[in-house]
C-alpha cells in the first residue's frame, strides 16, 4: 500500500534537563526522555555545577547510550536554576521547549499528549501543563494528582474553556494520533494566579519563552512561577487533566520541602521567603512589555493584570510606576492613601 504524503513536517521539541546534585536520580530521567512515544526531539542536559559526580555520571551514560540526539553542558560555576534554563535554551531553534528537573520523571506519552494539545484546531496556547504522580525518592507514589493544578474537578472553571478532542492532526501524521479520556481546558492571558503543575509538566512554545528568558529577573530559582506566569501573559494556558509524569518528593526540592501531608504541596520556609521577589519580577518584566502585551490583548489588559496582581502581593502597591496604569478614581485613592500614610508618619496617629 502506498504511503500517502505528508502535507508538514512534525515540530521538534528541544529538551532541556537541569541537575544540580541529582546524581542519584538524573539517569531515570535521561532514560524517560529516551523512551518517549514522541521521537522528534533533541536533548541537552545542563549540569549546574554539581559535586556530587553527576557530571561525570552522565558523560559515562551518554557514551554507553550513544544517541546523537542526547548532549551535556557543564557550567563552570553554579548559577541556579534560571542560569541552567537558559544556557539550555540558548543553542536551540524548536518551537517548542520542555524543561524536565533531573529528579522528575516523564511517562512515555508526555511529549505525544502535550504537542497533540498544542496542535489542537480550537485555540493555539503559550504553553501547556499536565497532571504529575507525586511520588517520593524511591518512586512510592503518595498522590495521584497535583491540586493546585487548574483542571475540571468539583465544580467547573468559570474562566476556563473546555478544549474538544481532535483526530485532524492524527489523521494526517500517524505521529500525532493521540486521544486521551482525560479533558483538556484552555486559559486565556486574563486568567491570573498558579494554575500549573511543577516545571517537569510544561511543554512552552519557544515564541512565548523567548522574551521571558531574555529578562533580567533578579531571583534564580522559582523558575517556573515567573516563566509560566509571563509566558502566559501572550497567549495562554493548556491544562492537561491527564497525569504524564512523576514529580519526585524527597526532601531536597528547592521549592517543597515539607513531608507530603496530601492536598497542596507544602512550600519550604526558603521559598516562601523569596516569593516577594518573585512577585516584583513579574511586576518589573509587564511594566518592561506592556506596549507588547497592550498590542497584544487590548488596552485594558495590563491595567487588569496589575490590579490583580498587587492584590496578590500587596507591597507593590507603592510602586510609582503603577500610577499611569491606574484611572482617575484609582488615582485618587492611591494618591490619599499615600497621603494619610505621611501625614500618620509624620504627626503620629493620632
Amino acid at each position: 500500500m502506498e504511503e500517502k504524503p505528508r502535507q508538514f513536517e512534525l515540530p521538534r521539541v528541544a529538551v532541556v534537563i537541569t541537575c544540580h546534585n541529582y546524581r542519584a536520580y538524573v539517569e531515570e530521567a535521561i532514560r524517560s526522555v529516551l523512551a518517549q512515544t514522541y521521537r522528534n526531539w533533541d536533548c541537552v542536559i545542563v549540569d549546574d555545577a554539581s559535586t556530587d559526580g553527576s557530571a561525570d555520571h552522565v558523560r559515562e551514560l551518554l557514551q554507553t547510550i550513544g544517541d546523537p540526539r542526547l548532549r551535556l553542558l557543564v557550567r563552570p560555576q553554579n548559577g541556579g536554576q534560571l542560569a541552567a534554563f537558559r544556557d539550555g535554551f540558548a543553542p536551540g531553534d524548536a518551537p517548542f521547549v520542555a524543561f524536565l528537573d533531573a529528579d522528575d520523571i516523564w511517562l512515555p506519552n508526555f511529549l505525544l499528549a502535550h504537542l497533540s494539545a498544542h496542535l489542537n484546531a480550537s485555540q493555539p496556547a503559550s504553553l501547556s501543563s499536565s497532571d504529575v504522580f507525586l511520588v517520593d525518592g524511591n518512586r512510592t507514589l503518595l498522590a495521584g494528582t497535583y491540586v493546585m493544578l487548574r483542571k475540571p474537578r468539583s465544580k467547573p472553571e468559570s474562566t476556563g474553556a473546555t478544549v474538544p478532542a481532535g483526530r485532524q492532526p492524527g489523521e494526517i501524521a500517524d505521529e500525532l494520533a493521540y486521544r486521551s479520556d482525560h479533558p483538556v481546558t484552555y486559559f486565556g492571558p486574563g486568567a491570573y494566579g498558579w494554575m500549573w503543575a511543577p516545571t517537569s509538566s510544561m511543554v512552552f512554545r519557544r515564541g512565548a519563552l523567548e522574551p521571558v528568558l531574555s529578562f533580567p529577573f533578579r531571583v534564580t530559582t522559582g523558575t517556573d512561577y515567573f516563566a509560566a506566569t509571563c509566558a502566559h501573559l501572550a497567549a495562554g494556558s493548556l491544562i492537561l487533566s491527564e497525569s504524564l509524569g512523576l514529580y519526585r518528593l524527597h526532601g531536597g526540592n528547592s521549592s517543597a520541602g515539607a513531608v507530603y501531608a496530601g492536598g497542596h504541596v507544602q512550600q519550604s520556609p526558603g521559598y516562601r521567603t523569596h516569593e516577594a521577589t518573585m512577585g516584583a519580577d513579574v511586576l518589573d518584566y509587564v511594566l518592561a512589555n506592556a506596549e507588547r502585551l497592550r498590542a497584544i490583548n487590548g488596552k485594558d489588559f495590563v491595567p487588569g493584570f496589575l490590579a490583580q496582581h498587587v492584590r496578590r502581593f500587596g507591597a507593590l502597591a507603592a510602586d510609582p510606576r503603577l500610577m499611569p496604569f491606574l484611572d482617575r478614581k484609582d488615582r485618587w485613592r492611591r494618591w490619599r492613601k499615600r497621603l494619610a500614610q505621611t501625614v500618620r508618619r509624620v504627626f503620629g496617629p493620632g
